[in-house]
Order: C-alpha cells, then structure tokens, then sequence
C-alpha cells in the first residue's frame, strides 16, 4: 500500500512528505505496542500467539540472538514477521530505549524507500508512457490489487 501511496504522490494526489511521516509513525506505533505487550504481558501474550499466529517463534528468536540489534532492521524487511518480530524482540528483554531508539531509524529508512519506490515507479511510467494522469488512479489501484492478492496467495499457502 505504500508503494502505491508513493506512486500517487508523484502525480500530486498524495504529499511524499506527509506518507512519509504517517506510515514511519503507524509502524514505529504498532511496533512499539507489540514490544511492550510482549515486554511486560510475557506468559499472557505468549499464551495469545500460540492460539491465533501460526509462525515460527523459534526462527525470530534465532535471528534476533545472531543478529542482534541489527534483527530490528532485517525483520522490517520479512514479510509476514513485521509486527511478529517487535514482539519476539520484547520478549527478548532488549532494553526499551535500545529497542525504540533502532526502531524509529528503521521505520523512517522503511517508510523512505517503500514511499520513494512507488514514487519512482510513477516517473518511470510516466517517461514510458507519457501522460497517464488520466490512468493514475487505475494503476494504483492495480498496485493495490496485486499487493492483496500476492498476500492472500502466501497466506493460503502458509495455512496448507
């Protein structure tokens, strides 16, 4: 959704600046809400993951002992982990002020590539195609369609 948030930036629709700030501030929100709940709720909160998330707490918990701090800026990146790992990482102990300190630099670094991709990705159509004001709202939309499908493909195959 970011992508296309971008690509509709590029052709005035959206503010860059303001997609920017609003999805860097939603991510470090959410995430910071999980880590505390994971931090402070430990076994009632294990119990919740348990019942309702079918991931691989034990692959989180081994990226984040071998990486680290650097854990933060990876999970960012594995779709299906986002918000997952902020939790993992609470349950971890990492300090509160390490953790939200790694995570509003990785939010922003996330939010200003995703936003510039779709952003780009409207210059480079544009410089194909030549004028597709007309077609803007089509395209995004099709971002946003492929983006839904492309996760209820992998949520279908996750669940088999």
């Amino acid at each position: 959704m970011l992508f296309a948030a971008g690509f509709l930036a590029f052709h005035g629709y959206l503010d860059t600046v303001i997609v920017i700030l609003v999805s860097a501030t939603a991510s470090y929100v959410g995430h910071g809400t999980f880590f505390l709940i994971a931090l402070y709720k430990r076994e009632g909160f294990l119990r919740l993951i348990q019942r309702f998330i079918k991931v691989n707490l034990l692959k989180l918990e081994a990226l984040v002992a071998r990486y680290g701090t650097a854990a933060i800026f990876i999970t960012q990146w594995l779709y299906g982990f986002r918000l997952l790992s902020a939790a993992v990482l609470g349950l971890s102990r990492m300090g509160t002020a390490k953790y939200f300190t790694f995570q509003l630099i990785s939010c922003v670094i996330w939010a200003v590539i995703c936003t510039s991709g779709g952003y780009f990705f409207g210059a480079t159509l544009k410089n194909f195609l030549g004028d597709i004001k007309k077609y803007n709202i089509y395209v995004a939309i099709g971002v946003m369609v492929a983006g839904f499908i492309v996760w209820l493909v992998r949520d279908v195959r996750k669940r088999r």
